[in-house]
């Protein structure tokens, strides 16, 4: 095990909450859980994982490593990386979880220590108001100060948890050195261009920017470089880059209708929103990829930017509640919830996420779609 030192810089707000929902603290649990989370998405769109090695509707895999027959494994090949990971895949343990981890085994990448260094700040640096609501024909957009003056008949509201990270920090991870070039430094990588640390996605929360890596590797071969130039190398003969993993677009803007945004996540040609009389067959076939609608747009601020995508992401969800001709409204529900989460239990949370990134120096927007993850829930949502 090799210790890596990284240093990142918020893009967005970082909240690592605790059971208490306060952030004054970057838990390591938080983080290990998002790359995990994101490398699970890479592996399942890149056909590494897929619906069988899933258990309660995709929620999670279902590795557990056989201590005994593991111990006896590993007593007979050796102890050395290539041995143990050899073992592992025998034994039928995913990818993701032999890098990151599950019942019986801790897995090659831990976290050492996390240390926040200069300018940071855990509170509100950024001024952000107790919520913002827009209104429910899309004609406002407004601050709200407090639960009690959500008008819930009329407005949709969003809530920013604070306090919570904003500043530098650094990472001291613990990490094998046989999965560097080939996983870890790919997956770094890709979360700094379109994945999310901690929580609170739904909200834009967690964009950050890698400053440095105290090592020659990543300097020499993942600093400055494209996607077409950074790929994960799973098995020593899958290989994938991260141009081929996602599929961008960049012809939307804050006044793009929200069936594009649906043709464009759902990998269809047409969408009718509210009267679609073909839904069965148009959620049938998501394709299993990442998907980044970049808005053409620029923003003044991190408020300024999340303001108008959460405006956008409610004009999506109001273009999928079924109109008084649709019979089976109940799919039309369970579909939306589904796709951009609920805070009523059951489905689990978004999958189109509000999305804020940096180009050439300006403050950029849009939205990261994982709709294809709705593959592994099975196609009873259809």
């Amino acid at each position: 095990m090799r210790e890596i030192k990284v240093t990142f810089k918020t893009l967005t707000p970082l909240w690592t909450g605790d059971a208490w929902r306060r952030c004054d603290e970057i838990r390591s649990s938080s983080i290990i859980g998002s790359l995990r989370f994101w490398f699970e998405v890479v592996c399942y769109f890149s056909g590494i994982t897929n619906e069988t090695n899933y258990e309660d509707k995709g929620k999670e895999l279902k590795d557990n490593v056989e201590y005994v027959k593991f111990k006896g494994k590993i007593l007979e090949s050796g102890t050395n990386f290539d041995s143990v990971d050899k073992v592992l895949a025998e034994l039928g343990i995913t990818l993701p979880s032999r890098i990151f981890g599950c019942t019986g085994w801790k897995g090659w990448v831990r976290i050492k220590r996390i240390e926040p260094i200069e300018d940071y700040c855990f509170g509100n640096r950024l001024n952000l108001p107790f919520g913002v609501v827009v209104k429910k024909d899309f004609s406002e957009i407004k601050e709200l100060n407090n639960f009690r003056d959500l008008d819930k008949r009329n407005y949709s509201g969003w809530f920013f948890d604070k306090p919570y990270f904003y500043g530098k920090f650094t990472i001291v991870f613990e990490v094998e050195e046989g999965i560097l070039e080939s996983v870890f430094y790919p997956l770094l990588r890709f979360i700094e261009k379109y994945g999310f640390l901690g929580g609170k996605w739904n909200i834009g929360y967690g964009r950050v920017e890698i400053e440095s890596v105290d090592d020659d590797l990543w300097n020499d071969k993942f600093t400055n470089k494209n996607d077409n130039e950074i790929e994960f190398n799973f098995d020593k003969t899958n290989f994938k880059k991260i141009s081929e993993l996602v599929k961008v677009e960049n012809v939307f803007s804050s006044s793009t209708q929200s069936y594009e945004f649906l043709k464009f996540f759902l990998g269809v040609d047409s969408f009718y929103c509210s009267n679609e009389r073909d839904f069965r067959e148009k959620i049938s076939n998501i394709p299993c990829d990442m998907r980044i609608a970049k808005l053409n747009d620029d923003f003044s601020d991190f408020q300024n930017a999340i303001k108008e995508l959460l405006k956008i992401k409610a004009t999506i969800r109001n273009c999928l509640r079924a109109d008084s001709s649709i019979r089976d409204k109940q799919k039309w529900h369970d579909f939306r919830h589904a796709l951009l989460g609920t805070t009523s239990g059951g489905l689990e949370g978004t999958k189109i996420i509000p999305w804020i990134y940096e180009e050439n120096n300006e403050l950029k927007g849009g939205f990261i779609s994982i709709v294809g993850l709705l593959n592994l829930e099975g196609k009873e949502n259809g």
